[in-house]
């Protein structure tokens, strides 16, 4: 009898368990279809898109999917939801067509045509410069407040979007708005459409001046119409030159200043690597603009060599955070300190180079422990 009675709650278990997977299957056709297009160029997303693609194809004749939109939907009007373009489409319907980027039926917004785009047919440079320099600003008018876009991925999210934003809130003269998102690029716009999604994430706001931080998760291949890029190939630098010369052209429409923070070195030698040849695409289309700047970070959290450290020169400030990638609040705070005063300077504008010793910014170690001792904390140590 127990025997019977085990057997029999095993059984009831796995049908039970076998009845959820069915129901997720059924309510999530779609999302499946969706994170297999999402998944990174390789062996699991050859098998999973067909596989989830053709279950989703099945399903769809029982209409379930318009059951999961409009849930979506609703969430974002009541502003349960982090998706931009999502929230600004069910908030103005009228103006809005089309799929939105996870592959749903919502309407999200209108792509705007974007101006003719500079660089992105220009020979990619085989190397960028060491020491790049921001073009002066004007003083920020009397009454008047400077609107400044924090822009890209988790390079501006982690660490360089706090401290901004952190230092600004103490100066009326400017005002920040975010506009970035973590996990997100410029190679793979079917997972994340920066193009629809950075112009829901401004919405009414016109900003003076954008600063980007984007590339960290592009060092991969892609496909376009149906033939995979490998990463680095000569097709695959052709189609992501321009879709920054595209994103550039977006960010800096209507005329807004914009300075492209470079990648900082990367302590993994191989995704070093990967960074520096994205740094170099950003480098070529970004120099061709006139009204936009790319701005490289080595000298403020590199070594005398332009290579990765993690701590400051006295090794008593940790620059980088544990993943090797990001940047911590102090290391962003020697980036921050510069391009602050460059977006508010005093009446006699001067150069920001960037490198601590050409521009009137403290050095590293005394710049971070005066922050640290501000905040009333001590300086990481190593």
């Amino acid at each position: 009898m127990r025997k019977i009675l085990i057997y029999n709650t095993v059984s009831q278990l796995a049908l039970t368990m076998a009845g959820f997977a069915a129901v997720c299957v059924l309510l999530e056709s779609e999302g499946l279809a969706s994170w297999a297009n999402h998944l990174e160029i390789g062996p699991l997303r050859t098998v999973a898109v067909p596989a989830t693609a053709a279950v989703a194809r099945a399903l769809h004749p029982l209409g379930v999917f318009q059951l999961r939109d409009g849930t979506l939907d609703n969430l974002a009007r009541v502003g349960w939801s982090d998706d931009a373009a999502r929230v600004a489409a069910v908030n103005a319907p009228a103006n809005h067509d089309g799929p939105v980027a996870d592959g749903s039926t919502a309407k999200t917004l209108a792509k705007a045509p974007t101006p003719a785009t500079l660089g992105a047919n220009t020979p990619v440079v085989r190397d960028v410069p060491r020491v790049t320099s921001l073009t002066p600003l004007p003083p920020v008018e009397a009454g008047k407040t400077r609107v400044v876009a924090l822009a890209g991925d988790s390079m501006m999210a982690v660490g360089l979007s706090s401290e901004l934003m952190r230092e600004a809130a103490n100066d009326p003269r400017l005002r920040i708005v975010k506009a970035f998102r973590s996990g997100t690029g410029l190679a793979r716009p079917e997972v994340f459409d920066w193009m629809t999604e950075y112009p829901a994430m401004l919405g009414a706001e016109k900003p003076d001046v954008v600063l980007v931080a984007i590339g960290a998760n592009d060092g991969q291949g892609f496909v376009v119409d149906g033939k995979v890029l490998a990463f680095g190939s000569e097709g695959w630098s052709k189609v992501y030159q321009q879709r920054v010369a595209d994103y550039l052209a977006m960010v800096g429409a209507g005329g807004a200043r914009v300075v492209w923070v470079g990648l900082p070195p990367m302590r993994s030698a191989s995704y070093d690597d990967k960074m520096a040849a994205i740094n170099k695409v950003a480098y070529t289309v970004v120099s061709q603009s006139p009204r936009a700047v790319w701005w490289n970070p080595v000298s403020y959290v590199g070594d005398e060599a332009g290579r990765y450290r993690e701590y400051s020169a006295t090794g008593n400030v940790r620059l980088r955070q544990a993943d090797g990638v990001h940047l911590s609040d102090e290391g962003a705070g020697l980036l921050t300190g510069a391009l602050l005063k460059w977006l508010d300077p005093p009446a006699a504008a001067s150069v920001v180079a960037a490198t601590p010793g050409t521009a009137p910014v403290p050095t590293p170690a005394v710049a971070v422990a005066h922050k640290a001792k501000k905040r009333g904390r001590r300086p990481a140590r190593g």
